[in-house]
């Protein structure tokens, strides 16, 4: 995976790790950056390989060239059955070493994000080429799978494998994790994700000053990145300032959703946003806009949660306000195909080589917390 930051990919992964290594397997884990508050998240009997150091300024293309004879010599070392990669670029960076290193193995790449994050023409290119060597692509959602097969991928290696959701070990996290450190007992409504064009937070912000819950619900949004500097702003234009709060990323935001009246997405794009199974499976409702890919998928086209046009503000504000204090209804049935222990048995499967029929592969023991 490309590093131990925050990331909804990488816990993903992680979480695998830990199911597989239940289920009798050896497993590395692998991060192209080292360092990294999910460190303390690789589960102890898993072999953690952080290939460039924290402390190496090392970013996009620097960081795949210092990281491409660590991954070669690594799998040439442990010499894995198989390799699971996650994001984009970590793939193509993968699947180049996998080449390089000559050795025997099954590579399943997972993709997790529709192809409107990849804007490129020569990283499209280079996905319809290097992805074609892959033995098995995984999609997050079927609009990824879709996004694959329109590359010109061959569809038969295209398997759409949902996330894993675990409600017990969400609990937990929301039992055990940090509070708003201000206005605790102030109502509000949260967004939560990385601080960046695809999550679209000047128009949640926008909506959220046209709502009615302007008045009875802060709006708190929880997460860091390159757009921080520009929310402000805009927090300041619109009058928000006493009503927006931006704490920052946090290692254990499941208090602080648990606690929210509303979850709200606002994103333009998605690959299969994990977040708004979280807040399912922490009886918080949910308002999302109908964005590729995932929302309308996960919410059943609007049964478990409220979709609105992208970019749409007035819609967005309109939702917002009619889902306050409506949680979704049998959510059980969503979360029962979210399973961890069906998803990791079928990313088994498809790890051993095992064909379409018989994707639902071994029976995985639960992980404990």
């Amino acid at each position: 995976m490309p590093s131990l930051e925050r990331g909804g990919g990488e816990r993903v992964l992680l979480q695998l790790a830990g199911l597989f290594q239940a289920a009798g397997r050896e497993v590395h884990v692998a991060a192209l950056l080292g360092g990294g508050p999910l460190g303390l998240a690789v589960p102890t009997t898993v072999v953690l390989h952080e290939l460039v150091a924290a402390g190496e300024p090392s970013r996009g293309l620097v960081l795949a060239w210092k990281a491409l004879p660590r991954l070669v010599s690594l799998i040439r070392t442990v010499r894995p059955q198989a390799v699971l990669s996650t994001m984009t670029g970590t793939n193509l960076l993968v699947t180049l070493a996998g080449a390089l290193a000559r050795i025997p193995t099954r590579l399943v790449l997972r993709e997790a994000s529709s192809l409107a994050n990849t804007k490129s023409a020569l990283k499209r290119r280079a996905m319809r080429w290097l992805y074609g060597r892959a033995d098995v692509l995984v999609a997050v959602s079927a609009g990824v799978a879709r996004d694959l097969r329109g590359l010109g991928l061959v569809g038969d290696r295209i398997h759409v494998v949902h996330n894993p959701v675990d409600q017990k070990r969400l609990r937990y996290l929301a039992r055990t994790g940090p509070a708003l450190q201000e206005n605790e007992d102030t109502p509000y409504v949260i967004a939560l994700g990385r601080l960046t064009e695809a999550k679209d937070y000047p128009c949640l912000l926008r909506a959220y000053a046209a709502s009615k819950l302007l008045h009875s619900h802060r709006l708190v949004i929880v997460g860091e990145g390159e757009q921080r500097d520009t929310l402000e702003s805009l927090v300041r234009e619109l009058g928000l300032a006493d009503r927006v709060l931006l704490p920052g990323a946090l290692d254990n935001p499941f208090r602080v959703l648990a606690g929210a009246a509303m979850l709200v997405l606002s994103s333009r794009w998605e690959g299969y946003p994990n977040v708004l199974l979280e807040a399912l499976a922490l009886d918080v409702p949910v308002v999302a806009t109908d964005c590729m890919h995932g929302p309308r998928e996960i919410l059943d086209g609007g049964r478990y949660g409220r979709l609105a046009p992208v970019g749409d503000e007035t819609a967005l504000s309109r939702a917002m306000d009619e889902g306050i204090g409506q949680p979704s209804a049998d959510v059980e049935a969503i979360l029962a195909v979210h399973n961890p222990q069906v998803t990791a048995g079928s990313y088994l499967a498809l790890l051993d080589g095992a064909s379409a029929e018989d994707r639902r592969g071994p029976s995985v023991p639960t992980h404990a917390i």
